[in-house]
């Protein structure tokens, strides 16, 4: 239990560093089975319905957002020329690990609590 803990927070600290740990896109037709660390995926065919990624947390939940104009709420995804994200508006989890950050070319941005 402790040290399942000490790991969950070590992963946490690592991912914070900004050591070259950029996030990437992968464009695909249907929901990916296995979600890969420190990647977006973009599902949809003619039209994005929605962006997977795994939290950078550590806690390794997969966050789901939609991508919708007529739905709400809805983000919006961005890519710059070397393929980084830039997600709008924050991510803000309400369970689980409650994180509240941004990704913003490819690097996450921690908000504070």
């Amino acid at each position: 239990m402790i040290i399942k803990r000490v790991i969950l927070l070590l992963k946490a600290a690592w991912a914070r560093l900004p050591l070259g740990r950029r996030w990437h896109v992968e464009r695909v037709s249907d929901e990916p089975e296995v979600v890969k660390r420190r990647t977006v995926y973009l599902v949809g065919e003619s039209e994005l319905w929605v962006a997977v990624f795994q939290c950078p947390c550590g806690c390794e939940k997969n966050i789901w957002l939609n991508l919708l104009k007529e739905h709400r709420p809805r983000w919006s995804v961005t890519v710059n020329q070397n393929g980084r994200p830039t997600v709008s508006p924050s991510i803000n989890r309400q369970v689980g690990c409650r994180s509240h950050f941004l990704l913003m070319n490819g690097r996450i941005k921690w908000c504070s609590r």
